[in-house]
């Protein structure tokens, strides 16, 4: 049987939303979301039948192939970072930046 369609609010986008605005997989979406290219989805469950799916904001769409266009150019991910920062910034998204603070993978459990 086939779960009935989802019903989704116009201002949220799906995973494949974003993976067909941006030609990219899911595990490249997974991977832009934990480097801060895309913000976090909020996880939705429709029940049983319905399943478990991510919505993100509907900007992301946009921000999906923004970031699309920018790695096919050769940037780097933290130009690309830079970027992103400057076009929040220029659009007032300063506060609900989607990008998340940086980790710092090269230093161990807190020594020096």
């Amino acid at each position: 049987m086939t779960p009935p369609p989802r019903n989704l609010d116009p201002s949220f986008a799906t995973t494949e939303d974003i993976m067909n605005a941006a030609g990219i997989t899911r595990k490249t979406v997974a991977a832009w979301v934990a480097c801060g290219f895309l913000p976090t989805p909020i996880r939705v469950s429709q029940g049983t039948v319905g399943g478990v799916f991510n919505r993100f904001p509907a900007w992301a769409v946009e921000r999906a192939r923004f970031v699309a266009q920018r790695r096919a150019a050769g940037f780097t991910q933290d130009e690309i970072l830079e970027m992103l920062a400057e076009l929040d910034a220029r659009q007032g998204l300063s506060g609900k930046a989607a990008t998340p603070p940086r980790k710092d993978k090269g230093r161990s459990s807190g020594r020096k």
